[in-house]
C-alpha cells in the first residue's frame, strides 16, 4: 500500500465495514429474545436490524418478531442484549480481510485513526479489545456516547474535532447510508465499502468511492484526493 496519503485522519466505521460482527450480534439478540419468549431471528433479519444502535436493534427486534415492545420491555432486552453480547464478544465475528493490514500501513505512516459507531460503548470495547483492534486508534465514539449519531454529521464532527485535524484532510470509511449521509452532512469525503450491512444499492449511497477490499483503499483515496483538489 502506498504511505503518500494527502488525508491526515480516516474515520472508519466498525460493524459492517472492519469486522463482519452479524453472526454474534445475531446469536446474542436470540438469547435475549429467548427470554422473553419470541421466536429466533435470521442472520438476513438482524443484518437488516443493525446500524441504528442496541436501543433500536432490541426495539425492532420485538416488533419483528411479534406486538412491538412497551418501553420497559425494550429496556429488559436491551439489558440482557449487551449482557450476554459483552460476555461472548467475537465467537463468531472476523475483521474483514485486509482491514488489520490497512490500519497497520495507515497508523505507521502518521494518520491519526478513528472509530465513529452506533454500536453501545458495552459491546464495542470488549469487541475491539479481544480483536487487538484497539491499539489502532486515537478516537472511540459510541452512539450511546454523544447526543447526536450518524447519520447525523455532529456525530462524525465531533470526532474531526477529537482528532484535532480538519475537515478537508479527514476521510469516512463505511457500509450503510448512515455512514455515507453523515460524511456527505459533514462535508468530508467517504469511501464505501461493498461487502458490509448497506440495506440500498452500493451505487445509491453517494460515496465518493466504492471499495471491494481494502486493498483498494490507498487508491481510492488518491482518486478522491485528486477530484476534490486536496493537496
Amino acid at each position: 500500500m502506498p504511505l503518500d496519503q494527502p488525508f491526515r485522519a480516516l474515520i472508519f466505521d466498525l460493524d459492517g465495514t472492519l469486522i463482519d460482527s452479524a453472526p454474534d450480534v445475531c446469536a446474542s439478540i436470540n438469547r435475549a429474545l429467548a427470554g422473553h419468549g419470541r421466536r429466533q431471528i435470521t442472520l438476513a433479519e438482524t443484518k437488516a436490524l443493525i446500524g441504528q444502535g442496541g436501543r433500536v436493534l432490541a426495539e425492532r427486534a420485538l416488533a419483528l418478531t411479534g406486538r412491538p415492545g412497551m418501553a420497559d420491555e425494550i429496556e429488559r432486552l436491551l439489558a440482557v442484549f449487551l449482557a450476554t453480547y459483552a460476555e461472548r464478544p467475537v465467537e463468531h465475528t472476523v475483521v474483514y480481510p485486509g482491514a488489520r493490514e490497512a490500519l497497520q500501513v495507515f497508523r505507521a505512516a502518521g494518520l491519526g485513526l478513528a472509530v465513529c459507531t452506533n454500536k453501545p460503548k458495552a459491546t464495542t470495547v470488549p469487541v475491539m479489545e479481544t480483536l487487538g483492534l484497539d491499539g489502532f486508534f486515537d478516537v472511540v465514539s459510541c452512539g450511546d456516547q454523544v447526543p447526536h449519531r450518524k447519520p447525523d454529521a455532529r456525530h462524525v464532527l465531533r470526532v474531526v474535532e477529537e482528532l484535532g485535524t480538519t475537515l478537508r484532510t479527514t476521510a469516512l470509511i463505511g457500509d450503510s447510508e448512515n455512514d455515507i449521509a453523515a460524511a456527505r452532512s459533514a462535508d468530508i469525503p467517504s469511501v464505501a465499502v461493498t461487502f458490509g450491512y448497506a440495506h440500498v444499492p452500493h451505487a445509491e449511497l453517494g460515496a465518493d468511492a466504492l471499495i471491494d477490499r481494502f486493498e483498494e483503499l490507498p487508491e481510492a483515496l488518491q482518486m478522491i484526493a485528486v477530484k476534490r483538489k486536496i493537496a
